[in-house]
């Protein structure tokens, strides 16, 4: 089983790699999380975990979804993290996870994709971008090979800490927070930021996107806009927008 969380389409689209070369079944915690399904998970086959590293470490949403969770018919698990540079001390996390859950780790890989954190990275054009997948797709490819023959894949070594012990901590206590985004007259209204945001934090109201309090900055309502209406403050304008999917 293949269970992938994304906001900007990278972890989704190695995700259905994964399960396309595998031949095996697809979860998106995204979708089960907006509908706070957190019922059972059973899988023969080992289960797999993809998703981005957010300030050095997977999402806290998708490990909190991860703890609630009962995972049946296995206990060995793969971790696949998608990343603009490097995944940082992301193992570290996932191994705490892994002694929570009684998990038997047997990989940890990441995957180098295109920056999708608008506001607060530095996103490319898509020249650049295409590059950038063009680049990963052999060692997607690798890994999805690797974890359809049932193989250890080796564990990336943990990088540097600053990023995940510090910056973490700081990016999710003083930066990450839905009161920045805001619409311009080019929003049509046409809904995709609310069905597509996890945490059900975007309503239509009077045919424009409103914010609510919660907020994982997934990028997802921003990125996947196709009319490109939405910014967060000052800090996304003029930026090319990254979504990996139909807009």
């Amino acid at each position: 089983m293949v269970l992938y969380f994304s906001g900007t389409g990278n972890s989704r689209y190695v995700a259905k790699k994964i399960a396309e070369i595998s031949d095996d079944e697809i979860i998106s915690i995204n979708q089960r999380i907006k509908d706070s399904d957190y019922s059972p998970v059973k899988s023969k086959k080992p289960l797999v975990f993809v998703g981005p590293v957010y300030a050095g470490r997977l999402p806290r949403i998708m490990d909190n979804y991860i703890s609630k969770v009962t995972f049946n018919g296995t206990n060995r698990v793969y971790f696949i993290g998608t990343c603009a540079q490097t995944p940082w001390q992301t193992i570290k996390y996932i191994e705490k996870i892994c002694e929570q859950k009684d998990f038997s780790l047997i990989g940890f890989n990441s995957v180098v994709m295109p920056q999708g954190y608008i506001a607060g990275g530095e996103t490319q054009p898509k020249a650049v971008n295409d590059k950038i997948l063009k680049e990963a797709e052999p060692k997607i490819i690798k890994i999805a090979e690797t974890i359809r023959d049932v193989q250890i894949l080796p564990k990336e070594q943990p990088g540097n800490a600053f990023m995940s012990r510090i910056l973490n901590p700081i990016m999710y206590s003083m930066m990450i927070s839905a009161k920045g985004f805001t619409v311009t007259d080019k929003c049509t209204g046409c809904g995709k930021c609310e069905r597509r945001c996890p945490l059900n934090n975007v309503k239509i109201v009077n045919g424009k996107p409103v914010w609510g309090k919660e907020c994982t900055h997934c990028m997802a309502c921003i990125a996947g806009c196709p009319a490109e209406a939405i910014e967060y403050g000052k800090k996304t304008q003029g930026k090319p927008r990254y979504y990996l999917g139909e807009k």
